[in-house]
């Protein structure tokens, strides 16, 4: 049985989202990651960039995270990153 399979439709589903933003080969954080933890983020009621921010570097180093994205280490955006 596969683990965690509604979660991973739901970055598949968010991985068909255009990514619009510049320097596409230098982007190192893929949006439908980065938007797979806001999502989560704002569930567990972290509604201000700061907090978002706060909840995804405290998560970076969750073994399910690392697990639906399907890599050993993820990378988090600065806040000022996130923010943009």
């Amino acid at each position: 049985m596969k683990r965690y399979t509604k979660a991973k439709t739901l970055l598949e589903s968010l991985m068909t989202i255009p990514d619009y933003r510049v320097d596409i080969g230098k982007v190192e954080y893929p949006l439908a990651e980065v938007l797979f933890m806001v999502i989560f983020a704002l569930l567990k009621g972290n509604t201000t960039f700061k907090e978002i921010f706060g909840w995804m570097i405290y998560n970076k180093d969750n073994p399910v995270l690392k697990e639906i994205f399907e890599k050993d280490e993820v990378k988090m955006p600065s806040k000022s990153t996130l923010h943009n």
